[in-house]
């Protein structure tokens, strides 16, 4: 269950991200049809000079399945790897796991194939704007189906409290090896809050927490962290060096 503008973990802790409204979500999915089309466009004067026209049947399954597939991997693409669509970050949005955590290739495909129904079943739109204003959580039935949310990138970076994660003694030569070029400052903001909460979890969940946190900024650093280093350090680790990287001057993180 959702409390206010947060995420909400499963031990009740609310991680301070503001669910997007319908609105800014249409119009970012405007943004996204604008651009598929003229991908769509290049791709078919390109399909028509290798194959020559196409009438009848056969060129409009082509077409469709062309739609289709540009479709499907314009969504699950950008919003596995990057947690948002072109569309979605010119507005400052981006689609997260229910519990806050970034969103996984199975989640972002069956988002995008509900998404179908949602955006295409005539009238178009009417599914996505109709489930979205019903639901407490701002979701359409492709969140629903697929466990996630669309939240705010900006919102969730100016309620950010500030905390200075120090370096875990020992850390430093692998803290100052740390390669953070692929890391967005939302997924520092995500991990963040976190590490803010963590104290608030039960040792099961937060152990189980941090390693859903962990293991996608692994695949998002293309770092593979030692056996022996515990999900948790490594995120203070990332967070330590964002901050470093970043010249974080915030006050000292409270003792837990």
């Amino acid at each position: 269950m959702s409390i206010g503008p947060g995420i909400v973990t499963p031990e009740a802790v609310v991680l301070e991200i503001e669910r997007a409204g319908v609105p800014s979500r249409l119009l970012a999915f405007v943004l996204d049809l604008l651009a598929l089309g003229i991908v769509w466009f290049l791709l078919a004067l390109g399909a028509s000079s290798m194959l020559g026209d196409l009438e009848g049947f056969a060129g409009a399954v082509i077409a469709v399945l062309l739609s289709v597939g540009l479709y499907l991997a314009w969504f699950v693409g950008f919003e596995t790897w990057w947690q948002r669509t072109p569309g979605k970050a010119a507005l400052g949005l981006r689609v997260v796991s229910t519990d806050g955590t970034p969103v996984r290739f199975v989640q972002s495909f069956l988002r995008a194939l509900v998404g179908l129904v949602d955006f295409f079943a005539l009238p178009f739109g009417f599914i996505a704007v109709t489930s979205s204003l019903l639901s407490p959580r701002d979701q359409r039935l492709g969140d629903v189906a697929a466990g996630t949310l669309v939240v705010r990138d900006r919102t969730a970076t100016r309620l950010a409290t500030p905390a200075q994660f120090p370096i875990p003694y020992g850390f430093d030569a692998y803290v100052n090896g740390l390669d953070l070029g692929a890391m967005t400052e939302a997924q520092y903001g995500v991990l963040r809050n976190f590490l803010l909460r963590a104290h608030q979890l039960s040792p099961l969940a937060r152990a189980q927490l941090a390693v859903r946190l962990a293991n996608p900024m692994s695949r998002i650093l293309r770092h593979d962290p030692p056996r022996n280093l515990h999900p948790e350090t490594f995120l203070v680790c990332v967070v330590a060096a964002w901050q470093r990287a970043h010249a974080g001057g915030a006050p000292p993180l409270p003792t837990w």
